[in-house]
């Protein structure tokens, strides 16, 4: 997958229109990373068929697909040959799987942080909870 040529700007626009609160199924840190994703690549990479529509139905997605949340991101940037970085490199537009809290979560690189959606929109985490990064070329 690779970034299309004003991903910058593209980057910066869906991140400003698309500031809504979590809701699984719509705007939760799959869904989020995945129209983020698909925003300055043009391509999914979430599998059309992984659906969900609340957290049990997330769960068993992500459990049917990879077993876990890192393991299912992993499998498919695999899928999408999508190379893991080393994360002292991340930088905005890089996928990023981090844990917060005892639990394993996805969001975007934004440069400074990760980008992820919350009940109250998007919030910027610490990227030293960073445990792995993918590029997008």
């Amino acid at each position: 997958m690779n970034k299309l040529p004003n991903w910058q700007a593209m980057f910066d626009s869906f991140v400003e229109k698309n500031n809504f609160p979590f809701k699984w199924g719509q705007n939760d840190c799959c869904k989020f990373s995945n129209a983020l994703i698909k925003q300055i690549t043009g391509e999914d990479l979430i599998p059309k068929k992984l659906k969900w529509h609340d957290e049990t139905s997330a769960m068993k997605a992500i459990a049917s697909y990879g077993g876990d949340l890192e393991t299912s991101i992993e499998k498919a940037c695999n899928a999408k040959s999508v190379g893991e970085i080393n994360k002292a490199y991340m930088t905005c537009g890089d996928l990023v799987v981090y844990e917060q809290n005892g639990s394993s979560l996805v969001g975007m690189c934004n440069g400074f942080g990760i980008l992820t959606p919350t009940d109250d929109g998007i919030n910027v985490v610490e990227s030293t909870l960073a445990m792995r990064v993918w590029r997008f070329d």
